[in-house]
């Protein structure tokens, strides 16, 4: 087969949507839809014409709908409104928390300036060889900059080493995961060694700026592991933005690993002589080893628990290194020689040795430029723009028939007879629905932002009225004005919209390109306090996820930063990642991981009670519910000395249902089905008037779903932070003798609390820890308690006086009293276990 010489310059549309594919689909259907009826199907047609202009019409709604995606978002001057339509750049969606060892020292050499290098390792008890080994807990260890040492005192040195330990454990307890935790901060010291060799050398260069190149080289691997890369130079290089953001952010650079994972260990000659020969000017590295100041080789590791630490040459030691001008150029030249004595060579030598002094130090100027500047990402991921354009804008096609059907803005003359002004209204009319259509679908295009977006929206579907500019004279038909017409469109419209159905496919789409799905579909069989709304509470949920998906994406494992109060440095929530997340997940109202559960009953002196209480108690107990739901004065009606709370009241009282009006004669009477077999209905109060007992059932209901709400949530409780720690621990620092071995490591247990509505019923006590484990890191066992209100109160107690022992021991005092602390916290999950409240997940 022949192939064409030339590329037609317009091609079919793929999908059908050009005007000869619309004109030839429309054809072949009034063909199969008329048969023998119309058999005409000439451009003279008047069909056929309306069928063009149709065509016409859908080819301009198919213009506007392939646009760049970024037009569909933009508002004036092309600027998009990120966080609305829950979009996220790479710099802030990409980079997660530290997930290794890797990762946090990198983010503490990015953070602290100070430290030239930094390792973790895994430490045993807590740090000083006191116990056996620990999952999770590690020993960093330091090496700081020698600079900043030089002609320091003992005791200033000591103080700068206690402030760099006190930046790091800031540090890493900011970034700190769940199930980790830091056992102790050494510094480690530094054994001087000197580079020593033959390397040939060009003469198209200063051997001095060789020489200060090689040293800084060789000093920054054998000093430090770690390269700062600006991020333009290494997008510049080819690195894509996965590569830029893989890992925790690094606010000064990107952070290359080049060393070794391990204080001490032996450093490669073959490393030091790759980067000996990458220098410009070298030519051949005929020999290159370390050694110490009296001339004798380095192994390559250091002694002693040191690391080794690169000096540069002072004129004593000049011999250790020699640079030669290869043969063949200039001549032979050493740089500094020990073999030639005179007074001329050791005056160059000399020279050379300053020049390059001078240069290093312009070197090492440089280098913690780019490591101590925080590096503006805009320049790197510019954020896209688009273009606004009037998508709803509408110019009926109409205005493209020919002036003798009377349907343009020509209109039917006057002189016409009055059966062609009325076939023209007629044919104008008929064309009107689908135009409608048409009109409607461009005002759906111009809503895509608000679909799209994390906006509270009522609907899904949009319309708009045609007006006499888009269609000419179309307001004559209209019954009424445009403002009602537009609303009798709008209750049209919303009768095929199902905008809790669409918003939440849409909501799942935006969470689908985070590699995010809400799995929690049954959720909407426990919703206990707007059993009415559940749709809506369900996409309220998905909106609550959406909104803070960089985060919880990001913060998954994340563990609180425990040497803080409420708030991080940031300003965000102190609690734990996954806290937030299963918050979100359950449907819990969205509080600090360490506020009380038992704080609001507690703050109406409520006594929850499951005793057998008579109908007369049982009365007077709701009387005084509805007293306090009938105030505004926040408590200030609580019974001196309590009241007592029926449990079934508390977790029944939330449903409709179970409130009973009835009238005897002009007295309402309201009951409540207690679901108490001894109790059976029980009488709430009577009242004058239907409206003035619906009233006051509906504050009653409204106050027990806020009770139900404010009493749920949980608590994380990481066994690691549990452990005793050394130093004095007295026996109350101790786990307790049925504690079992692997008590403190990669386990967590979970407090919940049991006695509102929806805690209280085994099927969603199910859901909440099947959400839970599908969350926690893989790592972690879960152990699950449902506390009752008294167990609540008891936990909370100890929780809070463990949470400040442990703040005040981050800050350096007050260890016997967090052992005291965490032996009592300890105890009281350990006789728990046994006490049925406590359940394993498997």
């Amino acid at each position: 087969m022949k192939t064409p010489d030339y590329i037609d310059k317009l091609g079919p549309d793929p999908d059908g949507l050009d005007f000869d594919a619309l004109r030839k689909a429309g054809i072949a259907m009034l063909q199969e839809l008329c048969g023998e009826r119309w058999t005409d199907y000439n451009l003279h047609d008047p069909g056929v014409t309306i069928l063009e202009q149709f065509c016409y019409g859908l080819t301009d709604l198919a213009y506007r709908s392939e646009f760049a995606p970024e037009d569909y978002l933009a508002g004036p001057f092309g600027k998009i409104d990120y966080t609305r339509h829950a979009l996220h750049q790479a710099d802030s969606i990409l980079p997660s928390q530290v997930l290794t060892a890797d990762d946090y020292r990198k983010i503490i050499y990015d953070r602290i300036p100070e430290i030239e290098d930094v390792w973790l390792a895994s430490a045993d008890g807590d740090g000083n060889d006191a116990g056996p080994a620990v999952a999770g807990l590690y020993r960093i260890s330091l090496k700081i900059r020698e600079s900043l040492q030089t002609d320091l005192g003992s005791d200033e040195q000591a103080r700068l080493e206690a402030s760099v330990k006190q930046r790091v454990i800031e540090v890493f307890n900011a970034h700190r995961n769940l199930g980790e935790d830091l056992g102790e901060i050494v510094i480690i010291g530094t054994q001087p060694v000197f580079l020593c060799g033959d390397i040939q050398i060009h003469s198209l260069r200063d051997p001095a700026a060789i020489f200060a190149d090689i040293y800084f080289r060789c000093a920054q691997q054998v000093v430090s592991g770690f390269r700062t890369e600006r991020y333009l130079d290494a997008r510049d290089g080819g690195a894509s933005l996965e590569t830029l953001f893989s890992g925790p952010k690094t606010v000064h650079g990107r952070i290359l690993s080049t060393g070794s994972d391990t204080p001490g260990a032996p450093t490669p000659i073959a490393r030091l002589i790759s980067l000996v020969q990458s220098v410009d000017g070298v030519t051949h590295v005929q020999r290159l080893a370390l050694c110490d100041e009296s001339g004798r080789l380095v192994a390559g590791e250091s002694a002693d628990g040191k690391v080794l630490r690169l000096r540069f040459p002072d004129k004593e030691q000049s011999t250790f290194l020699r640079l030669h001008f290869a043969s063949g150029g200039i001549g032979h030249y050493d740089v500094p020689s020990a073999a030639k004595s005179t007074q001329l060579q050791a005056e160059k030598a000399q020279i050379v040795l300053d020049d390059a002094r001078i240069a290093l130090r312009k070197a090492r100027f440089e280098f913690d430029t780019v490591r101590n500047t925080v590096q503006l990402l805009e320049q790197i991921v510019p954020a896209p723009q688009g273009v606004h354009r009037a998508l709803n804008e509408y110019y009926s096609i109409q205005h493209q028939f020919p002036a003798i059907y009377g349907i343009n803005r020509y209109g039917v003359p006057s002189s016409a007879p009055l059966a062609n002004k009325v076939s023209a209204h007629q044919l104008k009319a008929y064309l009107f629905m689908a135009e409608q259509l048409m009109a409607n679908y461009l005002e759906n295009l111009q809503a895509i932002p608000q679909v799209f977006s994390i906006d509270d929206l009522g609907q899904t579907y949009f319309s708009q009225v045609i007006d006499n500019q888009a269609l000419p004279d179309i307001a004559k038909l209209y019954v009424d004005a445009p403002p009602q017409i537009g609303a009798m469109l709008a209750r049209i419209v919303a009768r095929m919209d199902k905008p809790e159905d669409r918003r939440s496919r849409l909501i799942d789409l935006l969470l689908a390109m985070y590699g995010e799905e809400f799995s929690q579909k049954s959720l909407r069989r426990f919703n206990y306090y707007e059993e009415r709304h559940t749709a809506r509470w369900l996409v309220d949920n998905k909106l609550a996820f959406l909104k803070n998906i960089a985060v919880l994406s990001r913060d998954r494992a994340t563990a609180f930063d425990y040497t803080r109060g409420a708030t991080r440095a940031d300003g965000s929530p102190n609690r734990p990642g996954l806290h937030a997340k299963i918050a979100i997940l359950l449907g819990l109202p969205p509080t600090p991981e360490n506020d009380e559960l038992s704080g609001q009953l507690l703050h109406y002196k409520l006594r929850l009670s499951t005793a057998g209480l008579s109908p007369a108690e049982y009365e007077r107990a709701a009387a005084h519910l509805a007293l306090l739901a009938r105030s505004e004065d926040d408590g200030r009606h609580a019974a001196p000395n309590g009241e007592v709370l029926p449990v079934s009241l508390l977790t029944q009282g939330v449903r409709l249902e179970n409130y009973i009006l009835e009238q005897n004669g002009g007295t309402v009477h309201v009951h409540f089905q207690t679901h108490d077999s001894r109790l059976g209905i029980v009488k709430l109060g009577s009242y004058d008037d239907m409206a003035d007992a619906d009233l006051q059932m509906q504050q009653l209901r409204g106050f027990i779903r806020h009770l139900n709400m404010a009493s749920e949530g949980l608590f994380l409780v990481e066994h690691l932070l549990l452990r005793p720690r050394a130093h004095g621990a007295n026996d109350a620092g101790k786990p307790a003798d049925d504690a079992l071995p692997d008590f403190y490591a990669s386990r967590i247990s979970v407090i919940f609390p049991g006695w509102s509505a929806r805690f209280s019923d085994p099927d969603f006590r199910s859901l909440a820890q099947e959400t839970v484990c599908r969350n926690l890191p893989a790592h972690l066992y879960p152990e699950f308690y449902w506390l009752d209100f008294v167990s609540m109160r008891d936990f909370e107690q100890r929780h809070r006086i463990w949470l400040d022992s442990l703040r005040k021991v981050a800050g350096g005092a007050g260890l016997e009293r967090l052992n005291t602390a965490s032996a009592s916290l300890t105890k009281f999950l350990q006789r728990h276990r046994g006490a049925g409240d406590l359940t394993y997940w498997v």
